[in-house]
């Protein structure tokens, strides 16, 4: 298990990988650093769900965007004050274009982004 800390803001953001989250995430074609890119852009925060096995690990399921303008959906956890990356995987259409829109809101142009 290794961590890689990176800069967010005024504070750092580590985060927790081993072969079992980076092996989940390569079979949906997601490398590390886009994960790490699409949560250290700016995020949407989706979908709050409770791990049933567990019944107290709270999931996020997030969408963000990487350096190159994909557009990722990721479940993410905190364990241990470290950001635990459990799948990501491209969004569908229209995940992508719910997140175009509120990006276009915030910011205006999103030319360089996929869809």
């Amino acid at each position: 298990m290794f961590y890689l800390e990176r800069d967010f803001g005024t504070s750092l953001l580590n985060f927790d990988w081993d072969e079992g989250n980076l092996a989940h995430i390569a079979r949906h074609g997601i490398t590390r650093e886009e994960a790490e890119e699409s949560l250290l852009g700016d995020l949407l925060d989706f979908e709050l769900q409770i791990d049933e096995t567990t019944e107290s690990e709270e999931r996020l399921l997030q969408i963000g965007e990487t350096a190159k303008g994909r557009i990722l959906q990721l479940l993410t956890t905190w364990r241990d004050s470290k950001v635990r990356v459990i799948s990501a995987w491209d969004a569908p259409q229209q995940i992508k274009q719910y997140y175009l829109a509120k990006m276009r809101r915030l910011y205006g142009n999103t030319e360089d982004s996929e869809v």
